[in-house]
């Protein structure tokens, strides 16, 4: 598989990704913080692992050619995630959700337009 090829094959993820992030969010905030139900928290758990592990598939030259995306940010807050399980504040990830994954997945798939 060539770089191109590669890139498009992980912004398709990324866009995958970015499906089931909007399907979280649209179920609510109500939802997602329900004591007695963690699988929107534990979806969106996955959702931020699997941007960070996507991203770290790109090329470093794709990288470095979008200094916009906080690329280390995307793995600080996968690794926080990853490692703090039932620490992590639910509205930090809310908001890693709701707010910053599809920014960041907005820039993404807007570089490969570039």
């Amino acid at each position: 598989m060539n770089s191109n090829d590669r890139i498009a094959a992980v912004l398709a993820d990324i866009a995958r990704f970015a499906v089931t992030a909007r399907r979280v969010v649209a179920r609510g905030h109500e939802r997602f913080t329900d004591p007695d139900d963690d699988d929107q928290r534990r979806i969106a758990r996955s959702l931020v692992i699997d941007l960070s592990s996507a991203a770290d598939r790109l090329p470093e030259t794709f990288r470095d050619a979008h200094p916009e995306i906080d690329w280390q940010g995307i793995r600080a807050v996968r690794n926080f995630i990853a490692h703090d399980y039932d620490g992590t504040d639910e509205e930090i990830l809310w908001q890693a959700i709701a707010v910053q994954f599809p920014q960041i997945v907005a820039a993404l798939l807007d570089s490969d337009r570039d």
